[in-house]
C-alpha cells in the first residue's frame, strides 16, 4: 500500500504539470450547468425532466468522463516513457500500479461533484438531507468512471489513442446515462438493453432521490458494482497477457 500511496504523489504531480487540465475537469461540469441554465432561461415551457434536481446528477456524472479521460491520457503516456520501463523491473506488481491512479484520481472526482452540487445551490437545486446524499450517492458512479479511465489506459499504447476510444464512451454516457434525454423515452427490448449498460444506473443511482428517497440506490449500485469489478479483472487480464508476449 505505501508503493501506492508514492506512485499517487507521483501522479498528482504530473497533473499538476497539466493545471489547465485540471481545471477544466474540475470546472467543466459547473460550466456545462451553467449554459444549460442560460438556455433554459430562454425557453417559454421547460419539461420538468429539466428541472435542476432532475438533471443536475446527469451533467455531475458527464463531467466524471472527462476525468476518465485524465486518468486514460497519464497511464498511455507512461507506456513511451521511461518510467513504464522502470516501473516493469522495480518490484511493484501492475495492480499496484493501476490502483495508485485510482488513489490520484478519486479525491478529483469527489472535488468535482462537492464543487458542482454547490454551484446547483445558486440555481435552486434544494438544500436538504438529500443534497448531501445526493453527493454521496454519485461516489460509486465516480470510482466507475475511473476505473473506466484505467481500462482506457490499459487498452490504448500511446495517448493519441485515448481521445477517440474516450469520446465513445463519453457519448454513451450522454446518450445511455439519460443526460440529455430521459431514460424513459426508450421503450420495450431497447429499454431493456439500455438497462443492461452501467450508465443509466451511473446518473439514476443520486438522480431519483428527489421522487425515490435514500432506496433509491438499489438496484442501481449493484449495476455499478458489477461492471467496476468485471472491469478490474479486464485490466488484470490485459496486463498478464502483455506480460506474457514479453
Amino acid at each position: 500500500m505505501k508503493k501506492c500511496f508514492i506512485l499517487a504523489q507521483r501522479n498528482i504531480k504530473e497533473m499538476l504539470r497539466e493545471p489547465l487540465s485540471l481545471v477544466f475537469c474540475l470546472g467543466f461540469p459547473m460550466v456545462m450547468l451553467l449554459l444549460m441554465q442560460l438556455i433554459f432561461k430562454s425557453m417559454e415551457f421547460v419539461p420538468d425532466n429539466f428541472a435542476i434536481k432532475n438533471y443536475a446528477s446527469g451533467i455531475c456524472v458527464f463531467g466524471f468522463t472527462f476525468t476518465s479521460l485524465f486518468v486514460a491520457m497519464q497511464i498511455s503516456s507512461d507506456k513511451n516513457s521511461s518510467f513504464i520501463k522502470r516501473i516493469n523491473i522495480a518490484p511493484i506488481n501492475k495492480l499496484t500500479y493501476y490502483l495508485s491512479f485510482f488513489v490520484s484520481a478519486l479525491p478529483i472526482a469527489v472535488a468535482q461533484t462537492v464543487l458542482f452540487y454547490l454551484t446547483a445551490l445558486i440555481f435552486g437545486f434544494p438544500f436538504d438531507a438529500n443534497f448531501v446524499l445526493s453527493i454521496v450517492y454519485l461516489l460509486p458512479s465516480a470510482v466507475f468512471y475511473v476505473c473506466i479511465g484505467m481500462l482506457i489506459g490499459a487498452l490504448c499504447s500511446n495517448d493519441k489513442q485515448t481521445g477517440p476510444i474516450s469520446s465513445i464512451f463519453i457519448s454513451l454516457t450522454g446518450i445511455f446515462g439519460g443526460v440529455f434525454m430521459p431514460l424513459n423515452a426508450f421503450g420495450g427490448g431497447f429499454a431493456t438493453f439500455v438497462n443492461l449498460l452501467p450508465f443509466g444506473h451511473s446518473v439514476l443511482i443520486a438522480s431519483e432521490l428527489q421522487t425515490v428517497g435514500a432506496g433509491c440506490i438499489y438496484p442501481h449500485v449493484l449495476y455499478l458494482l458489477f461492471y467496476i469489478v468485471a472491469i478490474i479483472a479486464i485490466v488484470a487480464v490485459l496486463e498478464k497477457l502483455r506480460s506474457a508476449k514479453k
